[in-house]
């Protein structure tokens, strides 16, 4: 057995070190800097008493970029967020780091100037993938933007970078039920959108617009430095007012360590009137921590890989096509590249007349961005196991239910009081089963249920559904 723990501690350096973390001992690990141009001459790294020492030199071009080409790092499942500990003797304000090479889904951070002690910082990189990766940092200066402003180098500046440390979680609190009763509950990384909380309807709400007309989408996230969502919760529940024309709608988290997408299981509506609940089966995503992200755009912006038909022409990667022989099919997946059995065309048919057929392209529509009327209003966001078809349009969350349970914890009998008739009260377990139910009453039995959380769904008399949660002692 000591031989066996002995080799454990030979091969455990080995096994870390590809991912780091990068302490910077007795060297400096492999990094380089240079100027974000990738041409020209190098900025002076050293390794000076334990710290990764750059020095930034004159004429070496702007925006100075630290790198790691063979960090090695598995960004799809292993890492998460990216730990830095330095001094900083420049005028840099703001780093920006992205795989190696790649100038993309960036991770970026505040940094403060003329320090007179080491500081720590974390930087969220969920959005990074791939396995392995190379890790690129940016020195640039901040102007209160995602992009920054350009650092020129100034003689005699420099950072001592103490240690890197990627790291797959931070310690978090769960959260599962968002209400936005008088705070956005963590829902802060945006992409060309606001949110706030605000009131609307008499409910607490987050109100999201969307800034920037452009054919992408507009984003709001859940903060990973502040929470996360429990992916073994495999259902979510959204309930909103869509007051823009805007017409999708979509929740991104991960599978497999990917973003991915899902839409609601409903059809997404504009314009609304009143508020509604859109369900999405989340059943695909990872267990684990979860940070979802909020989507909101054009429909036809984002079917860039989907197919569908529209009479004779086959929607196609957003192009219109034809098949050369007449029998339109939607085979193979993507026509729009089979130059051989189909025709790119335009919306009525004609075959288009340019290279390449620009007038053939569904370019999709620009977000709708006037405040007045672009607001979408998220009234709760509930993660559970709860199957939705088990419970129709509940109003999940809703601080304004027109119901009250009691007592809760609940041992024996569950009382229910409401403003409108009951017609009928179901409970249902986390998994989304029947567990008791009781017809045009005021209570229900629960003695016999196991302890744990249940939810309670409340069918009216004026049709309304309303579901809550109740804890079984």
């Amino acid at each position: 057995m000591k031989t066996k723990i002995t080799y454990l501690f030979l091969i455990l350096p080995l096994l870390t070190f590809a991912q780091g973390p990068w302490n910077f001992i007795s060297t400096t690990e492999g990094f380089t800097c240079n100027s974000s141009a990738g041409t020209l001459g190098a900025h002076t790294v050293t390794q000076s008493a334990g710290d990764l020492r750059v020095d930034f030199v004159v004429g070496q071009g702007n925006n100075p970029l630290i790198r790691k080409a063979d960090a090695n790092i598995d960004a799809d499942t292993n890492v998460n967020f990216i730990e830095i500990r330095l001094k900083n003797f420049s005028t840099i304000s703001y780093l920006r780091l992205c795989p190696a090479s790649t100038t993309s889904n960036y991770g970026n951070v505040v940094i403060s100037t003329a320090d007179t002690a080491y500081q720590t910082y974390i930087v969220d990189v969920t959005a990074w993938t791939g396995n392995p990766i190379g890790i690129d940092i940016m020195c640039k200066k901040n102007n209160s933007t995602t992009a920054g402003s350009a650092y020129t180098p100034v003689s005699g500046e420099y950072i001592l970078i103490d240690y890197i440390k990627p790291l797959a979680y931070l310690v978090t609190p769960e959260v599962n039920v968002f209400n936005f009763d008088t705070t956005t509950e963590s829902f802060t990384n945006l992409t060309r959108s606001t949110a706030v909380q605000a009131t609307e309807s008499s409910r607490g709400t987050l109100m999201i617009n969307c800034t920037t007309a452009a054919s992408t989408n507009g984003k709001v996230a859940l903060s990973s430095l502040l929470a996360h969502v429990e992916g073994t919760n495999k259902y979510a529940h959204i309930t909103l007012k869509n007051t823009s024309t805007n017409t999708l709608f979509q929740l991104n988290g991960k599978v497999a360590g990917i973003g991915t997408v899902f839409n609601p299981i409903q059809t997404y509506t504009t314009s609304d009137a009143n508020y509604k609940t859109y369900d999405f089966n989340l059943s695909t995503w990872d267990n684990g921590y979860q940070f979802p992200e909020l989507n909101f755009g054009m429909l036809n912006t984002w079917l860039a890989t989907a197919t569908y038909a529209i009479g004779d022409i086959v929607i196609s990667g957003n192009t219109y096509c034809k098949n050369t022989s007449g029998a339109n099919s939607v085979s193979p997946g993507v026509p729009h590249t089979d130059i051989v059995n189909w025709v790119i065309v335009n919306a009525s048919g004609a075959v288009a007349d340019a290279s390449p057929a620009t007038n053939g392209a569904i370019l999709g529509g620009a977000l709708n961005i006037n405040p007045s009327t672009n607001s979408v209003y998220v009234d709760s966001i509930v993660f559970d196991n709860i199957i939705p078809s088990a419970l129709g349009n509940a109003d999940f969350g809703n601080a304004n239910n027109t119901i009250s349970l009691y007592p809760n914890p609940a041992r024996e009998v569950l009382n229910i009081s409401s403003t409108n008739k009951i017609t009928k009260i179901e409970v249902y377990d986390m998994q989304g089963r029947n567990v008791a139910s009781n017809n045009s009453a005021t209570d229900i039995n629960v003695a016999a249920l196991g302890k744990g959380a249940y939810i309670v769904k409340v069918v009216q008399e004026n049709g309304s559904v309303i579901a809550k949660k109740v804890i079984k002692e």
